[in-house]
């Protein structure tokens, strides 16, 4: 069998995806030693994985907080990732199963160089989002700063799949709120992520859930994963609001 085959059967991975990924990145054994091929043939051989996903920024490890808070399934998905910059976020939802990335970025020369030679990727650099007429896919992803989302979610009207959406607080406030370090104001978190969900639902976007980011962003500033898709059962605002806030007015 197959070295993918066997990880993916024997449920050591969570996708063939993720079992390519995994290899290619040194963290599969065979015999105690690191086996680099996917289609190395296994029979009796001692397979071992021996390390822990290590992502190319840790926006990896907000969208894998959100995998797990949200039971997000990206085996077999196109996805867009908005503001891919690193590349975290591109290469986690490959980790866990998207076949192709649209990935978009304002910047350039941002992307890990080994992603960069992922053909499962297609990058778009110095690409303004607002710009660009939105291809074909099953998830999309934002993680943008310096900015609002609500623009991008505008751009975004009609797509009735699945958003995943970082909330940054300390760039929803504007300019003229607050200029830099961390936003600790409790109450204008809670006006921002009403803001940002009215915004959303205006545009006909159905949530699904409201998360804590896992990770905060560099400085401290608490950031929030919002989860948009078609057919959501409706949730009470106050119900989101109260399970990531320390307080609640609403209730």
């Amino acid at each position: 069998m197959r070295l993918d085959k066997y990880l993916t059967s024997s449920r050591l991975v969570l996708s063939r995806s993720q079992a390519y990924d995994y290899i290619k990145r040194g963290f599969v054994y065979v015999n105690h030693e690191q086996e680099f091929k996917p289609a190395r043939e296994i029979s009796t051989e001692t397979v071992e994985i021996k390390k822990d996903i290590q992502f190319v920024s840790r926006a990896g490890e907000k969208l894998q907080g959100a995998i797990l808070d949200f039971g997000l399934v990206f085996d077999d998905k196109i996805v867009i990732d908005i503001g891919s910059s690193t590349g975290g976020f591109t290469q986690c939802a490959l980790i866990y199963g998207a076949k192709k990335v649209f990935s978009y970025d304002v910047g350039t020369h941002q992307m890990d160089q080994e992603l960069r030679k992922d053909p499962r990727i297609e990058l778009h650099e110095e690409t303004n989002i607002l710009d660009v007429v939105i291809p074909e896919a099953d998830i999309i992803l934002i993680d943008v700063s310096f900015t609002s989302i609500k623009p991008i979610l505008t751009h975004l009207k009609g797509f009735t799949k699945e958003i995943v959406a970082l909330i940054k607080p300390q760039f929803e406030a504007g300019p003229i709120r607050f200029k830099k370090g961390v936003l600790h104001d409790e109450k204008m978190h809670e006006l921002i992520l009403n803001d940002v969900m009215d915004h959303a639902e205006s545009l006909g976007f159905h949530i699904a859930g409201l998360k804590k980011s896992q990770l905060k962003g560099k400085l401290g500033n608490q950031e929030y994963v919002l989860y948009m898709k078609d057919d959501a059962n409706e949730i009470k605002r106050s119900r989101l609001i109260g399970g990531v806030l320390w307080f609640n007015h609403s209730l």
